[in-house]
């Protein structure tokens, strides 16, 4: 378990959990490498002024608080091993067209569509998930007023998300693929777009947050 206290200088996973949740949050940091240098300090001190605190750069109880994390929780397990998460698919298509399916996040299961009458659905195989945007307006990313997205990455290319698809006859390849909210026009170009309104969307993009801190902010997500 980590120390709850930590300021510039400290190490370890507990700064990876504040620097993906500073991330995620909207106070930028970079990549989470666990070492609090001057970027992590910058990004705390903006987030405490926004949130009415002492703007000292140390992340004591009062921030972690605020951060949503209590103390019993900092440090929780790193591993990204396994199967964190799963998305279940309906049907997949043999070259474009609309899948469903369902996904099971923090323990609530949600349902999306993936692709459309001429855009191919989400590949399946296993991806690693990050933060990416908390919050988003474009019209395909938005529904009900809620918009955010997270970031699909190629599981064995960390920081790629670039990913082979035999049905993709151009170049074999997908790119920039997402999961946020099946905005605009049903279906989505690859990506996971989770199907609800306003409430069912707050409490996904909650629950995909919650999985992302307690996985040390990556979550393997296995489509199948």
């Amino acid at each position: 378990m980590a120390t709850n206290t930590q300021r510039e200088g400290s190490r370890g996973p507990a700064v990876v959990q504040l620097q993906n949740m500073l991330n995620s949050k909207g106070f930028p940091v970079g990549a989470a490498d666990g070492a609090f240098g001057p970027k992590t300090k910058g990004a705390v001190i903006a987030f405490q002024r926004a949130m009415g605190l002492a703007a000292d750069g140390v992340v004591g109880p009062k921030t972690w608080a605020a951060l949503g994390v209590a103390g019993a929780t900092l440090g929780a397990t790193q591993t990204n091993g396994g199967t964190h998460l799963t998305a279940r698919l309906n049907n997949q298509p043999n070259g474009p067209g609309l899948a469903t399916g369902s996904i099971t996040v923090d323990g609530r299961t949600y349902q999306f569509n993936s692709g459309s009458r001429k855009l191919l659905s989400v590949p399946q195989g296993t991806y690693r998930v990050r933060a990416h945007r908390n919050s988003r307006s474009e019209p395909g990313f938005v529904r009900d007023g809620v918009g955010f997205s997270f970031l699909i990455e190629d599981a064995h290319r960390p920081n790629s998300d670039a990913m082979s698809d035999r049905r993709d006859k151009a170049d074999g390849m997908r790119t920039l693929l997402r999961i946020h909210p099946d905005g605009g026009s049903i279906g989505t170009a690859g990506c996971i777009g989770i199907v609800g309104n306003g409430a069912t969307l707050r409490q996904f993009r909650d629950g995909m947050n919650a999985e992302l801190r307690r996985h040390g902010g990556t979550c393997t997500l296995r489509v199948q």
